[in-house]
């Protein structure tokens, strides 16, 4: 069971962003960027988010894909968890000379479980690596590119003094972060499969996150939920008619009457915050219903999903990525980010490569759902002849319009139990129509609103928290336009 899930489109975690001396980190394209530039003997820096919700769970699963960029090899960087300050941490760390380390920092002093110790399933240099961190009732396993390289007692390593999580850097190194997942197994059989599942392929499982299509589903709940989506009127035409359009396909093959051949594969352009997800998931949904994927589920992946570290890697990884996906959706989010510009030897190519022939192996059970931001995606396309060919039906999201980012805040309130006055819905209309005035391509539209949305109902527990006894249900529930007095700092 998926619990966490970061992928750094935006910062709405609240992750250290800062350029300093000693140290710059920020939230860019798709990446947390950690670049340490303080050198010498005995010398970290940490970056970490509050958190407590996997502690005290029996079984369960940490995910981290990670890139160095630069910096010095025999020098260590990673995850850290059970932080309690900068003096107070264990860490997992790995060195781009095939080293790791696994230790804990007391008070400043560190205690190491494993002292820089030899794998060869570390990649070298500046290239990116998988590290996971699976706890199994009273064990914690270790695994680097899949490979279980240290097996430890819960009780050394999840005692901890604090509850937060985060990344360590030791010297002079700039990382990146791609993607952080914290999953829950739930049963032993769960914990067991997952095992003997990275045991068997190391290296080659994609990273990805599953969404299993409604067991009571209809066509006409379907066309509902699609409906009630806010905004999006013409991605709602063009749904229904693409559904239109396979229903009398379906209709002439049950005549005997000739049909069309048709492609399951489409792309979603627009800009980030607007529910491609979503779409995508309707679109798995519709698919089922109308007879032409058995599962519809979706599988949900991007670069860093797909993409290995070395020749092979790569192919392994989108071939397991499909198996997953058979009979219902692959959607790969950002996907313009398989093909980088000005890096002709980026293993993103590969990737595509094999997802090409996939698409047209598997085009009875599979339909492929690329999506990303406008410009990028339009590049994408036209640079590549196959991509082209195989996905003919386009989808454009729109930016959302101010009156439907104040519908969106809405339905987060009505979501979590909230409610807004008029003086509110009078502050967000303004802002909204400010930051639509002002946006440009990286504007967050729905991203954007539920920062908002959460940064409102802080304020609003700070202005009632001293009073709570004197508030009834309502009240206490109510976000006004002083809770909202921040959001104009954000655009």
């Amino acid at each position: 069971m998926l619990i966490f899930e970061e992928h750094f489109q935006n910062n709405c975690r609240n992750w250290v962003t800062r350029d300093a001396v000693d140290c710059s980190l920020g939230i860019k394209a798709s990446h947390y960027s950690f670049d340490h530039k303080r050198t010498g003997e005995d010398t970290y820096w940490l970056s970490w988010n509050s958190t407590e919700f996997f502690y005290e769970l029996s079984n369960f699963q940490i995910h981290i894909v990670l890139e160095k960029v630069a910096g010095v090899d025999g020098y260590g960087y990673g995850f850290a968890w059970g932080l309690l300050d900068s003096s107070n941490f264990f860490e997992f760390i790995i060195s781009g000379n095939g080293m790791y380390r696994i230790a804990q920092c007391k008070n400043g002093k560190f205690d190491y479980y494993t002292n820089w110790k030899r794998c060869t399933s570390i990649q070298h240099g500046n290239t990116v690596n998988l590290l996971e961190i699976r706890r199994a009732e009273d064990f914690v396993e270790f695994y680097i590119n899949s490979m279980l390289v240290e097996k430890l007692s819960t009780e050394q390593v999840m005692d901890v003094l604090g509850k937060s999580f985060g990344f360590v850097i030791h010297d002079r190194i700039n990382i990146k972060v791609h993607s952080l997942i914290i999953t829950a197994l739930e049963s032993e059989e769960e914990v067991n499969i997952e095992k003997n599942s990275k045991d068997s392929k190391p290296d080659t499982k994609a990273a990805f996150v599953e969404h299993k299509a409604p067991n009571d589903d209809t066509l006409e709940k379907i066309i509902a939920d699609l409906n009630s989506l806010i905004g999006h009127e013409r991605t709602k035409q063009q749904l229904l008619s693409l559904t239109n359009f396979l229903k009398v396909q379906t209709e002439r093959k049950q005549r005997g009457l000739k049909t069309v051949d048709t492609s399951l594969h489409l792309m979603l352009y627009g800009p980030p915050g607007t529910g491609k997800t979503t779409i995508a998931r309707l679109v798995g949904r519709l698919y089922k219903q109308l007879g032409f994927l058995e599962r519809g589920h979706v599988i949900e992946t991007d670069r860093a999903g797909l993409v290995g570290g070395y020749i092979g890697q790569t192919a392994l990884r989108v071939e397991s990525a499909v198996q997953q996906a058979l009979d219902g959706v692959l959607f790969i989010d950002e996907a313009h980010a398989l093909v980088p510009e000005d890096t002709p030897n980026d293993f993103g190519k590969e990737a595509l490569q094999v997802l090409l022939k996939r698409m047209e192996d598997q085009r009875a059970r599979l339909a492929v759902v690329v999506a990303g931001y406008p410009d990028e995606m339009e590049k994408l396309i036209e640079s590549n002849p196959g991509l082209k060919s195989r996905i003919n039906r386009l989808f454009y999201i729109d930016h959302y319009i101010p009156s439907e980012l104040v519908l969106i805040f809405k339905k987060f309130c009505i979501d979590n139990g909230y409610s807004i006055d008029l003086s509110a819905c009078i502050v967000l209309q303004r802002t909204f129509e400010i930051a639509y005035e002002k946006r440009n391509k990286s504007f967050g539209n729905g991203r954007f609103v539920r920062t908002i949305f959460e940064r409102s109902i802080e304020q609003q527990a700070n202005r009632i928290a001293n009073h709570l006894e004197q508030l009834d249900n309502t009240e206490i529930s109510l976000i006004t336009a002083q809770d909202l007095e921040f959001a104009n700092h954000l655009i």
